[in-house]
């Protein structure tokens, strides 16, 4: 008869149509860009692993996840790195508690990971380094955390022009002596002109903690006009100029 097929042919091309699909899964997975593989391999080069870097981790226990970094393997993989499930960009680097000893270079492949929406560098010791300005070139990016990794100087006004940021986090520890007074040393400091970029361009950020950062020169009022955008505002051992308790008393949750 035309057109007929033995119950064993029907049964071997059912099992073939449900290999087909099995194997073109509806939502395909890409592999880590080659570029960006090599941007985060150079980055973690420029980097020595010293347990004591994150001694003052206060999230867990350190780990150094660079260590799983090899060459030849899909970097969206790796420790610390995620990636888009669909085009296969990196879009979080989460090396904090990492044990990453060495100075921050101020012009790297890393800045061109454009695609980044959450970059956590906090706890490690990047001895002294000044934060590059170069952070402002991730306009994806929505998390920003750099506290207590031993940045020193200025920060630049650059890291306003992240207007998509909702947690920014810069929290500094003054140095202390050997009976716990605090000594004279590099830290960060925020001048005028950032202040008044975050404060212009910021307006989607929901929490802000710049503790132990030298303000000695801003006006606690510059915060005010966000006043209505934060959830939270860490500002303790700032330094500001004035008595802040009255201007950040509208604030929802706030440490002066």
């Amino acid at each position: 008869m035309v057109g007929y097929h033995s119950p064993t042919f029907n049964l071997l091309l059912c099992f073939h149509f449900i290999s087909v699909l099995c194997s073109s899964p509806s939502s395909p997975t890409h592999l880590c860009y080659p570029n960006q593989s090599a941007a985060l391999f150079q980055f973690k080069t420029h980097f020595s692993i010293n347990q004591t870097a994150s001694k003052d981790c206060e999230y867990s226990y350190p780990t150094a996840k660079t260590t799983s970094w090899k060459k030849g393997t899909d970097c969206c993989l790796w420790d610390g790195v995620s990636c888009d499930n669909i085009t296969g960009e990196v879009i979080s680097l989460d090396l904090s508690c990492s044990c990453l000893s060495g100075t921050f270079p101020s012009n790297t492949t890393f800045f061109l990971l454009s695609s980044l929406q959450r970059l956590d560098l906090s706890f490690n010791d990047f001895r002294k380094s000044k934060i590059s300005s170069n952070f402002g070139r991730f306009p994806s990016l929505t998390h920003l955390n750099l506290s207590y990794s031993w940045f020193l100087g200025p920060v630049p006004h650059e890291i306003s022009y992240l207007s998509n940021l909702v947690s920014l986090h810069l929290s500094d520890s003054p140095i202390t002596d050997l009976i716990g007074f605090q000594a004279p040393g590099p830290i960060l400091k925020l001048e005028k002109s950032a202040v008044n970029g975050i404060v212009r361009n910021l307006t989607k950020v929901r929490e802000i903690y710049l503790d132990g950062i030298d303000m000695s020169s801003i006006d606690p009022n510059s915060f005010v006009n966000l006043s209505y955008s934060l959830t939270s505002l860490g500002l303790s051992g700032c330094h500001l100029r004035e008595n802040c308790q009255t201007t950040f008393s509208d604030f929802p949750t706030s440490s002066t």
